[in-house]
């Protein structure tokens, strides 16, 4: 299973290279889609099993701070299994095991959809919906064992120990974190798919020309530690000089030069896409420094 999995990373970081840099004239940072030649648009249902996964595993690992340390337990013996120190070493494994499966979630995301913005949504929605899922079910587990426990806000001030409202109060945020997560993914899912139909329908239908990278500028910005600048291509079409601006995001070796050769497809509908001319190539910055993040 481990290599399978270094197998994957590997794959990963093989496509990422290769999709970079990454041109895009209507969005910027996390927003920029791609669409790697020969994948189809992105659909959501294949990365639900990895959700789901990914999601009960948060659970599980959950279970023991809320338990035990936030006193959700329905019995005192439960919450003494919970603490126990072999059931707290489990949920440090489990830990790791819920971390690697969310990045897995995120880099399946990233495959399906080639947006950042999507895939943080989707690893973002397995962590807090984990969490949120187990507080909830311990909360109302622990309430319907002891009827008569009265459940008031105002012992989070004056309980001296951790009381079970401080764990519900945590669910809560968790849970409302969840809510707004789950509420901004369809919408991203719908941008993201709309930018790479758009990608496959230039692809196949649209106006194809060679262009010419005559600007580029770095905006002192990174996402995550990718330099972001603005670029400007000057094509022909119908004998007539254009130019198109759109946002560029790279790796910092490969930040490609002015001069370097692009692809500019576009269309009656005004849509225009950039992206690297995998044939001819291009000329990248010899300095890989030079748009590096700085360690402060």
């Amino acid at each position: 299973m481990r290599d399978t999995a270094e197998g994957q990373q590997k794959h990963g970081q093989q496509e990422h290279i290769e999709t970079l840099p990454l041109f895009s004239t209507t969005d910027k940072n996390g927003r920029m889609t791609m669409l790697p030649p020969g994948r189809r648009v992105g659909r959501a249902a294949p990365l639900m099993p990895w959700l789901l996964t990914a999601a009960v595993l948060w659970a599980l690992t959950g279970s023991v701070p809320f338990g035990a340390l936030l006193g959700m337990a329905p019995t005192p013996a439960i919450s003494m299994v919970l603490g126990h120190p072999v059931t707290v070493g489990v949920a440090v494994l489990l830990l790791f095991v819920a971390i690697s499966m969310t990045a897995t979630a995120y880099s399946r995301s990233i495959e399906q959809f080639g947006q950042t913005r999507v895939a943080g949504l989707f690893a973002t929605l397995s962590v807090t919906g984990g969490l949120a899922a187990v507080a909830g079910i311990l909360l109302f587990w622990t309430l319907t064992s002891d009827l008569s426990r009265p459940f008031d806000l105002e012992a989070i001030a004056t309980s001296q120990t951790i009381p079970l409202e401080l764990g519900a109060v945590v669910g809560a945020s968790f849970a409302l974190w969840a809510a707004i997560t789950l509420l901004r993914l369809p919408g991203s899912i719908a941008h993201a798919r709309r930018r790479q139909v758009d990608i496959e329908r230039l692809r196949k239908e649209g106006l194809s020309c060679i262009g010419t990278l005559t600007a580029l500028n770095f905006t002192n910005s990174w996402l995550f530690n990718l330099p972001i600048f603005t670029v400007e291509v000057h094509y022909i079409v119908d004998g007539a000089p254009r130019v198109v601006s759109a946002y560029m995001r790279t790796s910092a070796d490969r930040v490609p030069v002015v001069g370097s050769i692009l692809i500019v497809l576009t269309d009656d509908r005004g849509t225009t896409h950039v992206e690297l001319d995998q044939e001819s190539g291009a000329t990248f910055e010899t300095d890989v420094g030079k748009y590096a993040p700085s360690d402060g």
